[in-house]
Parts: structure tokens; C-alpha cells; sequence
């Protein structure tokens, strides 16, 4: 599922048994820094935006792993709102400009791929 402001891409399931499924995906360029986020369930995170000065953050990736959100943006020059429910799993990209916030509507477990120092270098809260 692709848009203009957000690309949203499922995990390839690769194997499925009495074991349970093994899926692979990939972020698409090359990641060392990682962090390991969960919410609760109502909770929200974000209402912010990039600038993409950090190559991790053009675009922002997450990987959503566990859990169902609901994923509202929109551009920083308007004020039209987007709105999606997502599964996990999932790869979530953001372009820059592109104000955004998570609502966790389960508990979730998600992978931001990039560093804290990336986000304090290029982080401007405001709410979608």
C-alpha cells in the first residue's frame, strides 16, 4: 500500500508449519541503529515531522512487529489528514515533511530504525 506521504509494505511469508511461520522483509538500506519501542494499548507517539538531514530518517521506517495501530498524518503544508489501520507485521516509511503519530489500539512492539541521536538532531514536534 503506497501513497504519496507513506509506503506500507508486508512481511513475505517464506515458510508456514506446526512450528509456527517464518516471514523475511527488509527495510532497504543499510541500518545499524535500532530502537526497540513498545506502547500500550490507547497510548499515542509522534506528532512530529523530519527534515530527512539524517539518512535514516529520509524516509523514518518503522517495523511494526506485534499489535494493530492506527497511523494518522499528513503534510506539513496542509492540513488534510490521512488516516490508516495497520497489522503487524508491517514496514512503515514516512517521507520527510510528513507530520505523523501512532495510536497503539493493542499493546505493540515495533522497531524504529534509526538511533536517539538521529531523531535529536532532526525532530520538530507538532500535532497532526
Amino acid at each position: 500500500m503506497k501513497d504519496e506521504l507513506v509506503e506500507i509494505r508486508e512481511f513475505k511469508s517464506i515458510g508456514d508449519d506446526e512450528r509456527g511461520v517464518t516471514q523475511e522483509f527488509s527495510i532497504g538500506k543499510n541500518q545499524s541503529e535500532f530502537l526497540c519501542i513498545t506502547r500500550k494499548k490507547d497510548t499515542i507517539s509522534g506528532n512530529n515531522y523530519h527534515l530527512g538531514i539524517e539518512n535514516s530518517l529520509s524516509p523514518k521506517r518503522f517495523v511494526l512487529l506485534t499489535g494493530c495501530i492506527e497511523l494518522v498524518y499528513r503534510q506539513v503544508d496542509s492540513h488534510q489528514k490521512h488516516s490508516k489501520v495497520l497489522k503487524a507485521p508491517c514496514i512503515i516509511a514516512i517521507k520527510p515533511k510528513v507530520i505523523h503519530a501512532v495510536k497503539a489500539i493493542t499493546d505493540i512492539l515495533l522497531l524504529e530504525c534509526n538511533s536517539l541521536a538521529d531523531i535529536q538532531k532532526d525532530n520538530f514536534k507538532v500535532l497532526v
